[in-house]
């Protein structure tokens, strides 16, 4: 189901509010999808029929807080459970659960002609993805993939102008991100930090799922050939660590040659001590500059030494389910993001590791703890990230006190994910990483 625009379409669904929900989940992040649909019946826009979670049993004081049975939501142990005495209640559903679970939920969703909103990522299984894509050539109803800001009609209108090549040519593009967390955001559910579980791929990491917004606005920053269009990757280069006792990587650096020639350069982690989220978002233009630093404050910055600035809306949740709200009743032409749209920025994570080959794990020595509930952080973390969207110096050569080479991988390896991926989980058990003890 390819959408090649954001107004070739005029879809008349003959359906209107309030749209009856499903909420697949009740805790972690689906407890803000329940609070903003309690918002949304109050304005009688949508009424949540039913809800579900197999750890229903220790929620109730979620349960409580979402006033359920005041409410009249059914609230099941088992998503089958929900689908089977509710399915046809249901106009569309919010899959709010761990990503190894929603290849099989947007399945049945789709089988039983139920639409589908779908948290981030959809999955970062190349190859699941591609089954998923099959699946949804049936649907009824195309499925949203709920990565923000792309909704936002000023990130919109700003893609406008560089397809229309008001900025010249695209040379490069780079985002940094730091996003501290604590020992708790890993330890908050079985799946988090992993890189499977069981033997589904899961390759949960900053870029992968904390920030992966912003990877998936750099892709779409990069679509120069319509508004719509997203970039995919054609070569990596990639460099993994950890500092956190987790499977998988709370840190990466990455250079990417793009499918329209330009170079994506990403610097990530979770391995930080500053105080808040820090995010700058680059896109160097033949005639211009454009940064967009934490989300809002961005500026255009002119070959000719011109300084523009922007304003651009700061994203919420709930002004992305309205956005899939508004394609449902006929108002928008398609949904924010589809499913087929994501296959760049699934490809982009899966070359991580395949580029890679392995995660470093720092040694102790090279990190720092402010208070033992404070996240443990990477010495010389900030400069180092700022080294490499700035020129590219990998921290493999410019940090050698803790930088460790990565390697090279392009596009038509992606088939060997999981294979990496088993490699990479036997050198973490061969190696486990030293506890960090804070000084």
């Amino acid at each position: 189901m390819v959408f090649s625009e954001f107004t070739d379409y005029d879809i008349s669904r003959g359906s209107h509010p309030p749209f009856r929900v499903a909420i697949c989940g009740i805790g972690g992040f689906a407890s803000s999808h329940h609070h903003n649909f309690a918002e949304f019946e109050k304005r009688g826009l949508a009424k949540v029929v039913a809800t579900c979670d197999p750890a229903l049993e220790r929620l109730g004081d979620i349960c409580r807080l979402h006033e359920f049975s005041n409410r009249g939501v059914a609230v099941l142990p088992s998503f089958e459970q929900m689908i089977e005495l509710h399915g046809n209640e249901i106009d569309f559903a919010v899959v709010a659960t761990p990503i190894h679970c929603h290849a099989r939920m947007h399945e049945t969703l789709v089988r039983s002609g139920i639409a589908c909103y779908l948290e981030k990522p959809p999955t970062l299984d190349p190859r699941e993805l591609q089954n998923m894509l099959k699946v949804e050539k049936s649907a009824r109803t195309p499925t949203h993939v709920s990565f923000s800001y792309i909704h936002l009609a000023d990130r919109l209108e700003l893609k406008r102008r560089i397809v229309g090549g008001e900025f010249g040519s695209l040379i490069e593009l780079s985002f940094m991100g730091l996003a501290p967390r604590d020992h708790s955001y890993f330890e908050r559910n079985h799946w988090a930090g992993k890189l499977l579980v069981g033997d589904t791929l899961v390759l949960d990491s900053c870029l992968g799922n904390a920030m992966a917004h912003f990877l998936n606005n750099m892709l779409f920053w990069a679509g120069t050939q319509s508004v719509s269009t997203r970039a995919r990757p054609l070569e990596m280069k990639c460099e993994l660590y950890r500092a956190n006792p987790i499977e998988g990587c709370d840190t990466i650096f990455a250079s990417s040659r793009l499918d329209n020639g330009a170079t994506l350069r990403l610097a990530a982690s979770h391995a930080c001590d500053n105080n808040s989220l820090q995010t700058t978002e680059r896109l160097v233009f033949q005639n211009a500059t454009i940064t967009i630093r934490n989300a809002t404050d961005t500026s255009i910055t002119w070959s000719d030494g011109r300084q523009d600035a922007l304003e651009i809306q700061r994203p919420s949740l709930a002004l992305d389910i309205e956005a899939y709200l508004r394609f449902l009743d006929g108002r928008a032409s398609r949904p924010p993001q589809s499913l087929e749209e994501s296959c760049g920025f699934v490809e982009t994570n899966a070359l991580f590791y395949i580029a890679a080959k392995r995660i470093h794990s720092i040694a102790p020595p090279h990190l720092r703890q402010l208070l033992p509930e404070s996240p443990i952080a990477i010495k010389g973390i900030e400069k180092a990230c700022r080294l490499m969207i700035d020129s590219g110096e990998f921290p493999s050569h410019s940090t050698p006190a803790w930088g460790q080479p990565g390697g090279v991988a392009a596009i038509d390896e992606v088939h060997a994910l999981a294979t990496v991926i088993g490699n990479i989980v036997a050198q973490s058990k061969a190696s486990p990483q030293r506890q960090f003890t804070p000084s």
